[in-house]
Protein backbone atom coordinates (compact mmCIF):
# COMPACT_ATOMS: atom_id res chain seq x y z
CA UNK A 1 0.00 0.00 0.00
CA UNK A 2 2.01 3.20 -1.16
CA UNK A 3 1.58 6.62 -1.31
CA UNK A 4 0.98 9.13 -4.11
CA UNK A 5 4.29 11.65 -4.04
CA UNK A 6 1.98 15.26 -4.58
CA UNK A 7 3.71 16.91 -7.57
CA UNK A 8 5.58 20.17 -6.97
CA UNK A 9 2.84 21.96 -8.43
CA UNK A 10 0.30 21.05 -6.62
CA UNK A 11 2.20 20.68 -3.10
CA UNK A 12 2.89 24.62 -3.65
CA UNK A 13 -0.25 25.54 -4.00
CA UNK A 14 -1.17 23.16 -0.97
CA UNK A 15 1.45 24.58 1.05
CA UNK A 16 0.52 28.48 -0.03
CA UNK A 17 -3.38 27.95 1.19
CA UNK A 18 -1.62 26.13 4.62
CA UNK A 19 0.63 29.20 5.45
CA UNK A 20 -2.42 32.13 4.38
CA UNK A 21 -4.25 30.07 7.13
CA UNK A 22 -1.77 29.54 9.58
CA UNK A 23 0.92 32.29 9.79
CA UNK A 24 3.23 30.49 12.48
CA UNK A 25 4.16 27.20 12.55
CA UNK A 26 6.15 26.15 15.37
CA UNK A 27 7.55 22.91 14.37
CA UNK A 28 8.06 21.10 10.99
CA UNK A 29 5.86 18.25 12.71
CA UNK A 30 3.06 21.13 12.85
CA UNK A 31 3.74 22.06 8.87
CA UNK A 32 3.36 18.21 7.90
CA UNK A 33 0.38 17.85 10.20
CA UNK A 34 -1.53 21.81 8.79
CA UNK A 35 -0.71 19.89 5.06
CA UNK A 36 -2.34 16.72 6.05
CA UNK A 37 -5.55 18.20 7.17
CA UNK A 38 -5.83 20.17 3.90
CA UNK A 39 -5.43 16.84 2.05
CA UNK A 40 -9.19 15.66 2.90
CA UNK A 41 -8.07 11.95 3.55
CA UNK A 42 -6.06 11.70 0.22
CA UNK A 43 -3.21 8.81 0.34
CA UNK A 44 -0.83 11.45 -0.53
CA UNK A 45 2.31 12.85 1.65
CA UNK A 46 5.47 15.05 1.39
CA UNK A 47 8.65 14.21 3.30
CA UNK A 48 9.27 16.76 5.79
CA UNK A 49 12.69 17.78 4.26
CA UNK A 50 10.78 18.23 0.63
CA UNK A 51 8.21 20.65 2.28
CA UNK A 52 10.81 22.66 4.19
CA UNK A 53 12.88 23.13 1.15
CA UNK A 54 10.23 24.05 -1.32
CA UNK A 55 8.66 26.47 1.39
CA UNK A 56 11.61 28.19 1.39
CA UNK A 57 12.83 28.27 -2.12
CA UNK A 58 9.33 29.33 -3.39
CA UNK A 59 9.98 32.32 -0.53
CA UNK A 60 6.46 31.32 1.35
CA UNK A 61 7.91 31.33 4.26
CA UNK A 62 10.96 32.84 6.34
CA UNK A 63 12.61 29.94 7.86
CA UNK A 64 13.87 30.28 11.55
CA UNK A 65 16.19 27.57 12.94
CA UNK A 66 16.66 26.35 16.28
CA UNK A 67 19.46 25.00 17.00
CA UNK A 68 20.68 22.52 19.42
CA UNK A 69 24.10 20.96 20.83
CA UNK A 70 25.22 18.11 19.09
CA UNK A 71 29.16 15.89 18.98
CA UNK A 72 29.00 15.21 14.88
CA UNK A 73 30.98 17.39 12.97
CA UNK A 74 28.62 19.26 10.06
CA UNK A 75 30.64 18.43 7.04
CA UNK A 76 29.14 18.26 3.60
CA UNK A 77 25.95 19.34 2.83
CA UNK A 78 23.97 21.78 4.11
CA UNK A 79 21.15 19.57 6.72
CA UNK A 80 18.24 22.55 6.08
CA UNK A 81 18.49 22.88 2.08
CA UNK A 82 20.78 20.32 1.47
CA UNK A 83 22.75 23.08 -0.85
CA UNK A 84 26.85 23.07 -0.30
CA UNK A 85 28.54 25.02 2.87
CA UNK A 86 31.59 27.00 2.45
CA UNK A 87 34.27 27.60 4.76
CA UNK A 88 34.95 30.64 6.73
CA UNK A 89 38.33 32.15 6.90
CA UNK A 90 39.71 34.14 9.29
CA UNK A 91 43.54 35.65 9.00
CA UNK A 92 45.52 35.11 11.87
CA UNK A 93 48.23 37.31 13.52
CA UNK A 94 51.40 35.25 11.55
CA UNK A 95 49.37 36.09 8.38
CA UNK A 96 48.06 32.80 7.63
CA UNK A 97 43.83 31.60 7.45
CA UNK A 98 42.46 29.99 9.87
CA UNK A 99 38.50 28.10 9.61
CA UNK A 100 36.36 29.81 12.26
CA UNK A 101 32.90 28.17 10.64
CA UNK A 102 30.76 26.77 7.85
CA UNK A 103 27.98 28.35 6.46
CA UNK A 104 24.85 27.34 3.83
CA UNK A 105 25.11 29.35 -0.04
CA UNK A 106 21.61 28.27 -0.05
CA UNK A 107 19.92 29.18 3.48
CA UNK A 108 20.58 30.84 6.96
CA UNK A 109 22.52 28.23 8.70
CA UNK A 110 26.08 28.93 9.85
CA UNK A 111 27.90 26.15 12.43
CA UNK A 112 31.17 28.18 14.31
CA UNK A 113 33.65 26.50 16.29
CA UNK A 114 30.67 25.29 18.94
CA UNK A 115 28.93 22.17 16.96
CA UNK A 116 25.20 22.75 17.13
CA UNK A 117 22.57 21.18 14.46
CA UNK A 118 19.39 22.26 13.62
CA UNK A 119 16.86 21.14 16.12
CA UNK A 120 13.58 23.00 15.32
CA UNK A 121 12.34 24.66 12.18
CA UNK A 122 9.55 27.74 12.62
CA UNK A 123 7.94 28.40 9.94
CA UNK A 124 6.56 32.62 9.43
CA UNK A 125 4.54 32.60 6.24
CA UNK A 126 5.33 35.77 4.07
CA UNK A 127 3.05 37.87 2.74
CA UNK A 128 1.33 37.84 -0.50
Amino acid sequence: MGYERLRDEELESLLRKVFRDNPLLRSQAALSRALASELDGRNARASGSRLRRMAMEKGLARLEIIYRQTERRMDGDCPVCSAPMEEMVNSTLEGGEAVIGRRCRGCEFRVGLERREPGRYVFHARKG
